[in-house]
C-alpha cells in the first residue's frame, strides 16, 4: 500500500460507553441510545488497548528453528482512567453495588468475591471521522484499583478489562475511508488456533 498521510489516525478525542451484558452492538455510528451508558470524562492518557498472544514453540533434534509454534491464548485489555467519580463509574469500578434513592445518598459495594461483566464500546474521533471499538463481553482483570484523595488532583478511577470469550468477536466500526476495498493484509479465512512455521506442515494442512 503506498504512503498516504490522510491514512494516519490520531484519537484526539471519543468516548467510552457500557451496557448490560448481551446488548447487541452497534454496527452503524448513528448515537448510542440506553442502555448504553457514556461513563463520562476520561484522562488524557486515553485509552490503551493491548492485544497479546502466549505462544508455545516445539522444537526439534534436527534443527535450531521451531517446527510449529502454537497460539495457546490471546488475551486482550482495555485499559483507562476515569475522572468522573459518580453512580455509574462507581459501580463500574466495583463490580456493581446499591445507593439509597434519597441524600444523604449511601453506596454499598457488593458481597466479597463479585464479578460483573458488560458489553462496552470505546469511540475513538478523528476530525469527521469515528472508530468504534466494540466489545461484547469484558470484566475487570485483576489489577489494583489505586484511588488517591489530594487537594491537587481528582478522584481518578484506573480500571483495566479483560476482553472475555463471546459468542461474537470484537469488531472496529469506521466511516474512516482508510477501510474502504482495496488491496489488503489480513489472515486466511479459518484460521485456527494453532499456526505452523513449516512449509512442511502447510503442506499437510492442506
Amino acid at each position: 500500500m503506498p504512503q498516504d498521510a490522510t491514512d494516519v489516525t490520531v484519537a484526539g478525542t471519543g468516548a467510552v460507553y457500557v451496557a448490560p451484558l448481551g446488548t447487541p452492538l452497534p454496527d452503524d455510528l448513528d448515537p448510542l441510545a440506553a442502555p448504553w451508558v457514556d461513563v463520562g470524562f476520561v484522562s488524557d492518557d486515553g485509552v490503551t488497548i493491548t492485544f497479546s498472544r502466549d505462544t508455545e514453540e516445539i522444537n526439534a533434534w534436527q534443527t535450531a528453528e521451531p517446527v510449529r509454534v502454537l497460539t495457546t491464548a490471546e488475551p486482550k485489555t482495555i485499559a483507562f482512567e476515569l475522572l468522573q467519580f459518580d453512580r455509574d463509574t462507581v459501580a463500574l469500578a466495583f463490580r456493581g453495588g446499591s445507593f439509597t434513592a434519597t441524600s444523604p445518598y449511601v453506596y454499598t459495594p457488593p458481597a466479597a468475591g463479585a464479578t460483573q461483566e458488560v458489553a462496552m464500546v470505546i469511540e475513538a474521533i478523528d476530525g469527521a471521522e469515528t472508530f468504534r471499538w466494540c466489545w461484547p463481553r469484558v470484566g475487570l482483570s485483576g489489577e489494583d484499583i489505586e484511588i488517591q484523595l489530594v487537594r491537587s488532583d481528582a478522584m481518578r478511577l484506573p480500571l483495566t478489562f479483560d476482553a472475555l470469550a463471546a459468542s461474537v468477536p470484537w469488531q472496529i466500526v469506521s466511516d474512516s475511508d482508510s477501510f474502504a476495498a482495496g488491496t489488503t493484509l489480513s489472515a486466511p479465512a479459518g484460521g485456527g488456533s494453532g499456526s505452523s512455521s513449516s512449509a512442511a506442515t502447510a503442506s499437510k494442512a492442506a
